[in-house]
């Protein structure tokens, strides 16, 4: 009785998916949102990044010294990598407005009397202004500069000490060691590139999952109805986690990045990741009225997976309220884990407890679901 039962259910689940994956490779929509869009966003922000960095980010100098000092430091702001130096004849109020509006990410102003103040150890402020709205464009317009006013103020330093007739003091010798993992040290491959990759599979695989379902009322007329939607649901779980794995070859083989643990660890997360995000789409397709309402929803979901995930901050400097937002996200723990083996590598015994807080949401929302989600396909928007 018991193998009847579970031939039966097999057959169920086989025919729906192999109905789903038939209809699936006819739609012109689904091959865009499983695999043509997301691979040609990947391909446009790994272009931004293919030096491993921002460069040529354009900025405003403000010179109102006008010696040889003051062109020497815009001349080798400008010679750096990271910066593009405009100099503004209009003042700084236009350049402000651009500073705004995006047009520049950073705004260097060097104060009258700079030169002078210099030479007579005044110790004058040149100040290198960034957007903190444009966090990763402005942040990384600035890299080249405090190099530059280091090396400065040592030439200077040593020139002051010539005129005045006295020796500098001895420095004490310092040496600093650190690895940092959420600062990654100015390589946007191992970190904003590596983390927008998971994020943007997340938007798809939610888009994708309330788009399947809305198109799918003869789901209900199956038997068993759980192993039929999972029929329906797997050949975009088993899609999603080859396009995972794509996208993380394309930046080992095309941007030079490295993975340092087992990419068979980074396929059982991706795997686990890809259903749990399947389920968040389950449940906004579930608990709204219509189709509208759960695609709009996805903005907000967006926002707080970006928010809450570790990216924009850390989790350890947030509240103890975030730190329980940043929890409930399934992409926070699909990414540290990730992030983990791209750049370290972990245990089998790490992944397998991963893969298990993964697997609770989609067994989670099974269990929220199970009444609500035949109601829900028998509304009029679905087809």
């Amino acid at each position: 009785m018991e193998m009847g039962r579970l031939k039966a259910g097999w057959r169920c689940f086989n025919r729906s998916f192999n109905v789903e994956a038939k209809a699936g490779s006819r739609s012109i929509v689904l091959h865009w949102l499983t695999w043509i869009f997301p691979l040609l966003l990947f391909t446009l922000i790994s272009a931004n990044f293919s030096a491993g960095t921002l460069l040529e980010l354009p900025i405003a100098a403000i010179d109102h010294d006008h010696t040889t000092l003051s062109r020497k430091i815009i001349r080798n702001l400008d010679a750096g990598s990271h910066a593009q130096v405009n100099i503004y004849q209009d003042g700084i109020e236009q350049a402000l407005i651009d500073l705004r509006s995006a047009k520049i990410y950073a705004l260097l102003y060097i104060p009258h009397s700079f030169e002078a103040d210099v030479l007579a150890g005044r110790q004058p402020s040149p100040v290198l202004y960034y957007n903190g709205l444009f966090y990763g464009a402005g942040l990384y317009s600035t890299q080249d500069y405090p190099g530059l006013i280091s090396e400065l103020n040592q030439t200077y330093s040593q020139i002051l000490a010539t005129a005045i007739g006295h020796p500098l003091p001895p420095l004490a010798q310092v040496n600093l060691s650190y690895e940092s993992l959420f600062n990654a040290s100015g390589n946007f491959i191992y970190y904003q590139l590596f983390a927008a990759t998971i994020h943007l599979l997340q938007l798809f695989v939610v888009t994708c999952t309330i788009y399947v379902l809305s198109r799918r009322k003869m789901l209900l007329k199956a038997k068993p109805f759980s192993l039929a939607l999972m029929g329906k649901l797997a050949p975009y779980t088993i899609g999603y986690t080859i396009l995972l794995m794509v996208e993380i070859a394309a930046l080992v083989i095309y941007s030079g990045a490295r993975v340092n643990g087992n990419p068979l660890f980074m396929l059982a997360i991706g795997f686990c990741y890809v259903m749990a995000a399947q389920s968040i789409g389950l449940l906004l397709f579930t608990f709204t009225k219509d189709i509208i309402t759960a695609y709009t929803l996805i903005g907000l979901l967006v926002g707080i997976a970006m928010t809450y995930s570790g990216i924009a901050v850390p989790e350890l400097s947030m509240p103890l309220a975030a730190q329980i937002i940043a929890n409930i996200e399934p992409l926070t723990h699909a990414l540290y884990a990730l992030f983990d083996i791209f750049l370290r590598g972990i245990s089998a015994t790490s992944v397998l407890y991963v893969c298990g807080l993964l697997v609770l949401y989609p067994l989670a929302t099974a269990f929220l679901v199970r009444k609500r989600l035949p109601l829900r396909l028998h509304g009029e928007d679905i087809r």
